[in-house]
């Protein structure tokens, strides 16, 4: 017997089977995408990283070069007459919580540059992260820079450790007696270590110039990228990179206090820093 199809049978289609693949990523692709994305940050973060400090660099190098025109220009109005590194700026900055200096822009306005330079934001590293807490509440504190303690009376200061029989050391006091180092190699404010920031006087010890007996009295900036940013007498501003490994491990912690009287010898960081800070008289 032979059996007829129906002609409408005859165009009907075979049911589809199901496709194996579907919308999703298999697990295997997920890991390749994430392992590529993985490498391109590796590689992008070092250059933004970079980036960012290239840029604190130069708002730091520009707001050094403005402060210290300032600095210029005050020894004009006042008939050659130096600000001192003891009166230029007051209040007492520290991590202690609920001391007003750390966050008292007055201080600033009103010290001996305040008239030349008006804008608080000048006197703080770019690179500066540290903080103080007021009244439970974490603010920035308002001063990085420090002023070379030979701009003072021949009684102030750390230049000769305190112990010296005779003051051997030059204080410059008016613009005249800028005459060893010549004004280009004599630094006049720079980047204070965050730990180390206190009153507005930065010291450099002298006494024992040797590099058997080098040491750190109070700690210059190690925030850009291993260096810290100088001004100097006849106006110019710079980041200077240290050398010595020491000095770079010395890192701010935005907690503890910087350890004052650090020695670290043969350390030619503090060689340069000496030779560009005064001269014998």
């Amino acid at each position: 017997m032979i059996t007829q199809i129906h002609p409408s049978l005859l165009n009907q289609r075979k049911p589809e089977l199901p496709s194996k693949r579907t919308g999703a990523f298999t697990l295997i692709e997920l890991l390749v995408v994430i392992a590529i994305i993985a490498i391109l940050a590796a590689l992008l973060l070092p250059a933004l990283a970079g980036a960012k400090l290239r840029a604190q660099g130069i708002t730091c190098v520009n707001n050094l070069k403005q402060i210290q025109l300032a600095w210029i220009m005050y020894a004009d109005d006042n008939n050659g007459t130096l600000a001192s590194s003891f009166d230029w700026v007051g209040g007492w900055l520290s991590y202690g919580a609920n001391n007003p200096d750390n966050t008292n822009k007055n201080y600033l306005l009103n010290g001996l540059l305040g008239p030349y330079v008006k804008t608080p934001a000048i006197y703080k590293c770019a690179a500066d992260m540290s903080q103080a807490v007021e009244g439970g509440v974490k603010m920035p504190r308002v001063r990085t820079l420090s002023m070379s303690q030979s701009f003072s009376k021949s009684t102030e200061g750390h230049l000769e450790d305190g112990d010296a029989p005779a003051k051997t050391w030059r204080h410059y006091v008016k613009s005249a007696d800028m005459t060893q180092p010549t004004p280009v190699n004599l630094w006049v404010l720079a980047d204070e270590h965050p730990d180390s920031v206190n009153d507005g006087a930065l010291a450099v010890a002298m006494s024992g110039n040797s590099p058997t007996t080098t040491k750190w009295q109070d700690g210059f900036s190690t925030l850009h990228g291993g260096g810290c940013g100088f001004t100097f007498a006849d106006g110019h501003a710079e980041i200077h990179k240290w050398k010595d490994t020491r000095t770079i491990a010395l890192k701010a912690t935005y907690t503890t206090t910087f350890p004052f009287g650090l020695t670290q010898t043969g350390n030619r960081d503090i060689m340069w820093v000496r030779d560009r800070t005064t001269a014998k008289k």
